[in-house]
């Protein structure tokens, strides 16, 4: 291990194979915390590559909890956080719509990093039982089209890092692994980061964990596609033997929709962006929120083919949000999360 820290110094980058090894040892509690400070420290100070995030994130979802096998592929919408921007929770939302329209979405969340209600607060606030097994969590894949899998119930390895994260109190390499290490493995991901530097990190990272087709996007300050600018894009095509990237820049205007400011996409507490949330499923919400769940599920539903266009895909969204179906679709993941007892003991 010290032969890690050694090429960090050096100002080289490991392998993939170097990282994962690395971290599986940190997951299984075989690394000192002063050693795991000193490679997360030398890994910011160099850049993380993609090849490293990779072999991170690989390394937590091997030794995460099984997920069943499916027979189907599945989506995940997720951004890194860390945006500060505190919105309402347009990721999560937009994985209810999408889900509604009949893609399958597994949600790999947690609580709140950048702001008052991370996707686990909002989700728990709606009556979502966190803690559903993984054979209850893909019942909800199977007949809801969508579940939520709470990240501190399947990466257990994580409490090995938490103690050197918080004496560092800086971003490192683990806040950016979480949309990478969902344990139902998503083959097509829409995926925000906080900062356009990591837009051609993440599409990299991406495809060497196995996601075949993709966008990385950043909106203007946001982890999300943007209603007040445009958005940075690059999509990604992977087929196992060779990935394809285009870079391009999106606006409202090409999904049919109009701009919006910030601040009329601000969220509060989980019960305020609960109450939100609601609105906008039963296809009653203001228009600012209806439109920034429409414009990021629209772009799960182009990256799907259910349309030609971005603007065809919006409406798509739109009609199926103004129908009420998508707040049957919660209903639906609420019901069957709950058939089971809310476990105790579950980390925070």
């Amino acid at each position: 291990m010290s032969t890690v820290l050694n090429t960090l110094i050096d100002q080289e980058a490991l392998n993939q194979a170097q990282a994962q090894d690395f971290f599986e040892q940190m997951i299984q509690g075989e690394v000192a915390p002063e050693l795991l400070a000193c490679v997360l420290t030398a890994l910011k100070i160099k850049g993380e590559t993609p090849a490293e995030i990779a072999g991170a994130a690989l390394a937590v979802r091997n030794n995460a909890t099984a997920f069943p096998a499916l027979d189907f592929a599945v989506t995940d919408c997720v951004g890194t956080g860390g945006d500060g921007a505190n919105t309402i929770n347009i990721s999560t939302t937009a994985a209810i719509l999408a889900a509604a329209c009949g893609i399958k979405m597994a949600k790999h969340g947690n609580r709140s990093v950048s702001s008052m209600s991370g996707s686990a607060d909002l989700l728990e606030a709606l009556g979502v039982n966190l803690t559903m097994s993984p054979e209850t969590a893909a019942q909800c894949l199977r007949e809801a089209n969508l579940c939520f899998l709470y990240a501190p119930a399947y990466h257990p390895g994580f409490k090995h890092a938490a103690p050197v994260r918080k004496a560092m109190g800086v971003r490192t390499l683990f806040n950016i692994l979480g949309p990478l290490v969902n344990p139902a493995t998503p083959s097509t991901m829409l995926l925000g980061v906080y900062t356009p530097d990591l837009l051609p990190i993440m599409a990299d990272a991406l495809a060497l964990t196995g996601v075949k087709r993709g966008w990385v996007v950043h909106g203007s300050g946001l982890d999300e596609i943007a209603l007040h600018g445009s958005t940075q894009v690059i999509e990604i095509t992977h087929d196992g033997e060779k990935s394809e990237q285009v870079t391009k820049t999106i606006t409202p205007e090409d999904f049919g929709l109009q701009e919006y400011t910030l601040e009329d996409i601000k969220g509060g507490t989980p019960q305020e962006n609960a109450e939100a949330i609601q609105a906008i499923l039963a296809g009653k919400g203001q228009p600012a929120h209806n439109a920034a769940v429409i414009i990021n599920a629209a772009a799960v539903l182009y990256l799907h083919g259910k349309a030609e266009t971005l603007a065809g895909a919006a409406s798509l969204a739109e009609d199926m949000l103004l129908s009420g179906q998508a707040a049957k679709t919660l209903a639906a993941l609420v019901d069957i999360s709950n058939k089971e007892p809310n476990k105790d003991g579950v980390p925070s």
